[in-house]
């Protein structure tokens, strides 16, 4: 099967990001920079059409099984604990993530979802979306393009992201569960609100929204400040979810120790 290019995957009529000065493209960068004022979120349906999101999963499929599967327990900022407060307070709350991720490197290249992911022009959307001057992909032979693969019973837990931006694209839902719910700017520079994420990690629905995204969903997603999770997957589908990593300043790559962590392997 022959890897579709990126502006015959990507729904161009419909998101004209080719020409970022043309007064459509001005119009759907301001409202997608209104939704991530708003709640942190910017969700961009089918930004690639249900077609050709099964030809990029078919793409990958075959590679799926290598995924490195993971289970973590940490807390809900995702650094260590810190010892001022009990183990039980919602700075320390142990919790625990477990899913797979299918490191670049086998992710074939060329494949429609790697011309996505370098495709200049989207780049140089998101770039200006979020206010930087350009963006450029990871270096690293692991991060720039990763696949999550969710299995049923696997999920992500409450956290906060330690990273200012994450880029993904849906590619398949799970048949239950495996939903993405957050909760927008809980906590802010200067303000903890330890009380009301405490309630969230409780179980109490207070403040907590739910992100939708079918396959073929563009999301760009601010969550510093916005505690965030999916959901255990449940059914028989695994749910599929594209990270594209990019960074303002080029030759970014992630730490071995952080490959490791993720990847089960530096290279």
């Amino acid at each position: 099967m022959d890897a579709i290019q990126p502006q015959d995957a990507i729904d161009l009529a419909r998101y004209p990001i080719e020409d970022l000065e043309s007064a459509r493209a001005k119009a759907l960068i301001a409202d997608c920079q209104a939704g991530l004022k708003e709640t942190g979120a910017c969700v961009l349906d089918g930004f690639v059409p249900p077609d050709r999101v099964a030809g990029a999963v078919a793409e990958v499929e075959g590679n799926l099984g290598e995924a490195f599967y993971k289970t973590k327990q940490h807390n809900p900022y995702l650094i260590p604990d810190d010892p001022a407060f009990p183990a039980d307070h919602p700075r320390n709350r142990r919790l625990t993530t477990n899913s797979a991720t299918l490191g670049y490197d086998l992710i074939p290249r060329g494949c429609t979802l790697d011309g996505i992911y370098n495709w200049p022009p989207l780049r140089a959307f998101i770039a200006r979306v979020l206010g930087y001057d350009a963006l450029y992909p990871y270096t690293d032979p692991l991060s720039p393009l990763n696949i999550l693969v969710y299995q049923p019973g696997t999920g992500t837990n409450w956290h906060f992201d330690n990273a200012n931006f994450v880029v993904t694209l849906m590619l398949q839902q799970s048949e239950a569960g495996g939903l993405y719910q957050y909760a927008p700017f809980i906590r802010g520079d200067g303000h903890d609100n330890y009380d009301a994420i405490g309630r969230v990690l409780d179980g109490v629905p207070e403040g907590v929204l739910e992100l939708k995204q079918d396959p073929g969903a563009l999301v760009l997603f601010q969550g510093q400040y916005t505690l965030h999770r999916v959901t255990p997957v449940e059914g028989a589908a695994d749910r599929l979810v594209a990270v594209f990593t990019y960074h303002p300043e080029p030759g970014m790559r992630l730490a071995e120790h952080t490959r490791k962590t993720f990847y089960g392997r530096a290279a």
